[in-house]
């Protein structure tokens, strides 16, 4: 499944894109660009808009309208959708993949001292499980989406 989230939705876009959804997110995109870039690859848009998401309707794209502004409920707005095929976390700051990698490869100052560690393949930003992490699995648990995410 493939997702592409407007610009009023950026902080679950990258919930997403933690969670393993393939999530595109760019804030300059206007509404004639998005419908576009939905339509050539095949994504569902997820929209507060609602002119927005009944022009992709009457245009055939698969729309979602979220109507919630907290976190926490546009998940749950679309909880059935995320029931669906999913791959592993990728980076939340560009939507590229992460690899595994070894401590001893990251330059980063804070550091724990046990991975496991990922670098994004496109961004290069690296990744582990810190203090957030409690906060992410709570959210998720809380939701009832807790097997969504990759643990490892």
């Amino acid at each position: 499944m493939n997702l592409l989230a407007d610009a009023m939705l950026g902080k679950l876009a990258r919930w997403l894109r933690i969670m393993g959804y393939d999530t595109l997110y760019d804030p300059a995109l206007n509404d004639d660009m998005l419908l576009n870039l939905s339509r050539k690859e095949g994504r569902t848009l997820l929209t507060r808009d609602v002119d927005l998401h009944r022009r992709a309707q009457r245009e055939g794209i698969d729309s979602i309208l979220i109507h919630s502004d907290l976190l926490p409920h546009e998940l749950g707005e679309i909880s059935s959708l995320l029931r669906g095929v999913r791959g592993e976390s990728r980076c939340p700051a560009c939507n590229g993949s992460l690899a595994e990698v070894e401590r001893s490869s990251l330059q980063e100052a804070s550091l724990p001292i046990e991975g496991p560690f990922w670098r994004c393949l496109s961004c290069g930003k690296a990744y582990w499980h810190g203090s957030h992490w409690r906060g992410i699995n709570r959210t998720l648990s809380k939701l009832g989406l807790c097997d969504l995410i990759d643990y490892t």
